[in-house]
């Protein structure tokens, strides 16, 4: 085990003299980072969700990282349903560009059930139990910042917190969530394909 692997302590190398950080190796090993706005908009939500499942499975079998790693994950998953919210209303959606220049969950969240509405899919899409836990991540973290920060700008405590979290549940309904946004694009995209056959 080399010293960067292994847990960081005293005897661990500071940053040297010509260290960086984005440094090609060999392409078939390195991760891609693209410039295009549309590929990073398919690629970051699933990116952090999945890096949310790492850090929920990593959690729940490190009982010493638990309570460490959790915040990371929260914001994670929270950031993968802004997102999938903002991927379907830039791409779908009639609405101007500047409607998803928001880290609100509630807007973004008004923007795709009038969305749903103008496609006819209010009563198909199962939109009821989404509209519910979008409202109770927004509650838990109304602007990106709770989960990523100790204390407001003001300095005062965060309102969601001093509670226990079900990490198999977590894990689990945040899945049936990333798989609602996935089809309701892919339903989307159908609707548009079928519209555009027509003509």
């Amino acid at each position: 085990m080399t010293a960067r692997s292994r847990d960081v302590g005293f005897e661990d190398p500071w940053p040297r003299d010509g260290d960086r950080l984005f440094v090609e190796g060999s392409w078939p090993y390195d991760a891609q980072v693209v410039r295009d706005p549309n590929e990073r908009l398919y690629r970051m939500p699933m990116g952090y969700s999945r890096a949310a499942d790492l850090l929920v499975e990593h959690a729940a079998a490190n009982v010493e990282d638990r309570n460490n790693v959790i915040y990371a994950a929260l914001f994670c998953y929270r950031q993968s349903v802004e997102l999938h919210l903002k991927r379907i209303i830039l791409k779908f959606g009639t609405t101007s560009r500047n409607a998803t220049v928001t880290h609100d969950l509630a807007t973004l969240w008004k923007h795709f059930v009038e969305l749903v509405r103008e496609r006819g899919r209010e009563q198909t899409i199962g939109v009821s139990p989404v509209q519910v836990l979008v409202a109770e991540l927004d509650q838990a973290d109304k602007r990106s910042d709770s989960f990523r920060f100790p204390a407001t700008l003001r300095g005062l405590p965060f309102t969601f917190g001093d509670q226990g979290i079900d990490l198999d549940n977590l894990r689990e309904v945040m899945a049936g969530l990333m798989n609602f946004f996935e089809c309701a694009y892919i339903d989307f995209s159908h609707q548009d394909d079928a519209a555009s056959n027509r003509i």
